[in-house]
């Protein structure tokens, strides 16, 4: 009898472990049957705009609020340091304005107003060389007045004159005269 019941505790203790077994593998089954759940992807859209770079010098110029004008143009009368005068004239031509207010603004924005320039005054070769150095130097003058009525310390403009020594057109002709009677703005 002892034998039939070790024989009944190991069929029990077998069928308790197939149970075991079958219902682990059903739980499994219904897991696998299971719909998985739904993920949803968003996919999102980034607006990036690309602003373009700036030169640092006509950002400078731009944050003055002194100018109202592009990039562009204030990038085309910043790289504009030549300014002509007519025959025996020390008075500025209109078209130097513009470009003169943004050398201005650059000069006393906080970027630039530790930098120092220099205006150089040059004549055509016609006159006597002490007339010409003084023609120069009040052709640079007149550039420089101008800055400084604009703002800019006249302690950082520093004026020379060349009269007729450095010219930029070597002829002995009316165009290549016209070319030389100018002054030039030249940073430090």
């Amino acid at each position: 009898m002892q034998i039939g019941k070790v024989g009944h505790v190991v069929q029990a203790a077998f069928l308790a472990a197939a149970a075991i077994w079958l219902a682990g593998c059903a739980s499994k089954r219904e897991s696998a049957m299971e719909p998985a759940p739904q993920v949803s992807v968003v996919e999102e859209s980034v607006l990036v705009e690309v602003q373009p770079v700036i030169d640092p010098v006509v950002q400078a110029v731009i944050d003055t609020g002194k100018v109202n004008m592009s990039p562009d143009e204030i990038q085309a009368l910043l790289d504009k340091n030549t300014y002509f005068f007519p025959f025996d004239s020390s008075e500025l031509g209109s078209n130097a304005y513009n470009s003169l207010d943004v050398h201005a603004a650059y000069l006393t924005s906080d970027a630039g107003y530790m930098r120092n320039i220099v205006v150089q005054g040059h004549t055509d070769e016609r006159g006597t060389r002490t007339y010409n150095l003084a023609l120069g130097e009040r052709r640079a003058k007149a550039v420089k007045d101008y800055l400084v009525a604009k703002g800019v310390a006249a302690d950082r403009i520093e004026v020379v004159s060349f009269g007729f020594e450095k010219p930029l057109d070597p002829e002995h002709n009316e165009t290549a005269w016209a070319l030389n009677r100018r002054a030039v703005i030249v940073g430090e």
